[in-house]
């Protein structure tokens, strides 16, 4: 009975986590590699991830809620640009109200301390090679 109850206890810790999305084993390796990194850099110390309509809790009364993506003009992995473009998305920051901002622009000020967009996920490609373009997910950091 005590293995069975360690197996299982073993098992559980290996599976994955629900609400992070795991790459499409049919997308070519070249993007399963990019979604690792940037689930990577949403994961580094200090950052904390958020999908659409999910809060991010950064302490000390800071909480930002992405509300919806206004532009997503980055450069394709898989393509030349003259411009690099640009991530713009609109938060709710509780107690301030809704704000626009920027990835890897300056940091937004609060009364309870500044934040960051300092990652996406996923990346932009010219083409998707399947139906399952995950949901963006973003990295807030205290500044």
């Amino acid at each position: 009975m005590r293995a069975f109850l360690i197996s299982a206890l073993l098992l559980v810790g290996c599976a994955q986590t629900p609400d992070v999305p795991q790459p499409s084993a049919n997308l070519p390796q070249h993007i399963r590699e990019d979604l690792a990194q940037r689930d990577a850099a949403l994961a580094a110390p200090g950052v904390v991830a958020a999908r659409i309509g999910e809060s991010a809790n950064l302490g000390d009364g800071l909480v930002v809620r992405p509300l919806a993506v206004v532009e997503d003009s980055r450069c394709p992995q898989n393509a030349r640009c003259v411009w690099a473009g640009r991530l713009r998305l609109n938060v709710a920051i509780e107690g301030v109200g809704e704000r626009e901002i920027i990835l890897d622009e300056a940091a937004v000020q609060t009364p309870h301390g500044a934040f960051e967009l300092v990652a996406v996920s996923p990346g932009r490609w010219t083409v998707w090679p399947d139906s399952t373009n995950p949901p963006y997910r973003f990295g807030f950091r205290r500044a």
